[in-house]
């Protein structure tokens, strides 16, 4: 078995110098959450190298390649810098000699790979004379953070949407750990003249104590423990908001207490009743399958339909598809169109796709196919793999805009690069034919095969025939 010291080297024009050391310190700083890659589950941080000298020459050749050499992956920072840049391609030449070409990850911040513009080109001579074109991560097109997530899913090798949702869920902690900070904070300056007044804030401010230490003990770990649930119990009986949701997801899903969908109900009542929008859409759910209380569609509509009306765009998702269905109310398609469209206008990613979908078959309005491409342009914009896919089969068939082989190639790798097994797979068929590109087909089929995409082992096997 092959053991290496770093996970990765960080490759870059010295030029680049604030990107490396911002990649290296995130790279450093970043958690392997626990289960979700069983190489490891000893260590909670990657080991990276990065090369912080002036060496040249001989001396360069003598020092890194003993690091290229210990290092699984090379991250190659890629700009017009480092495509300039000799001393990169020589990294990258060392690297590929130790038979490694497949762990070369580009991690691109500034130009295009494969430009026309040769001020433009990003990759770095030695990249681009390897075989086939190296799967990586661009800043460019999806942004700093999910760059870096991708990137990270690369060295890992887990598929980025399960390393995104738990990204989101960290966050999610992160951000109850600041919302508890800043209502502490209001509570703490707010002067209270009367007895009973002072009495109501002390209790209040234990209410939020109480809740902070649940979340901030959540926040250091991956799994809710029942010490945790005790305290968001207690914060939430003293009228504290976010802890009954958090404490109702907790009875729902059996998070660190047996599941308990009465109780699951009861908290996201209380919540809703206090004019939470996340607890209506959460007691809305409850009625429409019957969690912890009677099955009722009409009360789940009326539950989404006050979450709706209050802002909430996931309660104008579901009023949409009530509408749309006659699930708890008359049957009513243009009332539906306009509630998706407000939740699409909302950024909400389920929104905009249900809005591309009812402009392309005539849900409530005229159908319109340019409409319909716009939305999903929106959404695969947003980094939501489903609507790069399906963007990808717009370019390609022409719905609502011309033919585009180069785009639908390009958004069929991006799906395909965020793990989809389809995408994978069209990528394929692109890239044999040549409908955009060309090569690389039989990488495209075995990442799909991988995925799940078991028919891509038949266009495998005949690929492989001479």
């Amino acid at each position: 078995m092959e053991e290496y010291i770093y996970d990765a080297f960080i490759s870059y024009s010295h030029r680049d110098m604030k990107w490396a050391r911002w990649l290296q310190r995130r790279l450093e700083t970043f958690r392997i959450p626990r289960g979700l890659c069983p190489g490891a589950e000893s260590r909670r941080h990657l080991k990276v190298f990065r090369d912080q000298t002036d060496l040249a020459g001989v001396e360069l050749q003598q020092t890194l390649e003993k690091e290229l050499a210990v290092s699984r992956c090379l991250v190659v920072i890629c700009s017009p810098n480092s495509a300039a840049s000799h001393w990169v391609s020589e990294e990258i030449l060392a690297f590929r000699r130790g038979g490694k070409e497949r762990r070369i990850i580009p991690f691109i911040v500034d130009g295009e790979p494969e430009s026309d513009d040769a001020s433009l080109e990003c990759y770095p001579p030695a990249l681009r004379s390897g075989e086939g074109h190296p799967l990586g991560s661009n800043v460019r097109e999806i942004g700093k953070d999910k760059a870096f997530l991708k990137l990270v899913s690369i060295l890992l090798d887990v598929r980025f949407n399960r390393l995104a949702d738990r990204e989101k869920q960290r966050r999610l902690r992160t951000a109850l750990i600041t919302g508890f900070t800043a209502a502490a904070i209001v509570l703490t300056v707010s002067g209270l003249a009367w007895h009973n007044a002072r009495v109501t804030r002390k209790n209040r401010q234990l209410c939020y104590d109480i809740y902070g230490a649940a979340i901030i003990s959540i926040a250091q770990k991956d799994v809710i423990e029942p010490a945790d649930v005790e305290f968001l119990r207690v914060s939430a009986e003293a009228g504290n908001n976010r802890a009954m949701l958090l404490l109702a997801d907790c009875y729902n899903h059996g998070w660190g207490t047996e599941p308990d969908p009465e109780a699951a109900f009861t908290w996201f009542y209380k919540a809703a009743e206090a004019g939470d929008t996340s607890g209506m859409v959460g007691v809305a759910n409850c009625y429409d399958s019957g969690v912890g209380t009677a099955r009722d569609k009409a009360l789940a509509y009326q539950w989404d339909l006050r979450a709706a009306e209050a802002g909430d765009a996931s309660g104008m998702l579901n009023t949409a598809i009530c509408l749309e269905d006659g699930s708890g109310t008359e049957k009513d398609e243009k009332a539906a169109f306009e509630w998706y469209k407000k939740s699409a206008e909302s950024g909400y990613d389920l929104g905009m796709y249900n809005l591309a979908r009812c402009y392309l078959a005539g849900v409530g309005t005229e159908p319109d196919s340019a409409q319909s491409f716009e939305w999903t342009r929106r959404l695969a914009d947003t980094g939501n793999v489903q609507g790069m896919y399906n963007l990808a089969m717009m370019y390609q068939y022409g719905f609502g805009t011309d033919e585009d082989p180069r785009q639908a190639y390009l958004w069929y790798r991006k799906a395909a690069e965020a793990g989809d097994a389809d995408a994978m797979y069209a990528a394929g068929q692109c890239a044999e034919t040549g409908y955009g590109t060309d090569g690389e087909a039989a990488e495209w089929y075995r990442r799909a095969y991988e995925a799940g995409k078991t028919e891509a082992a038949a266009d495998l096997e005949r690929l492989s025939r001479p």
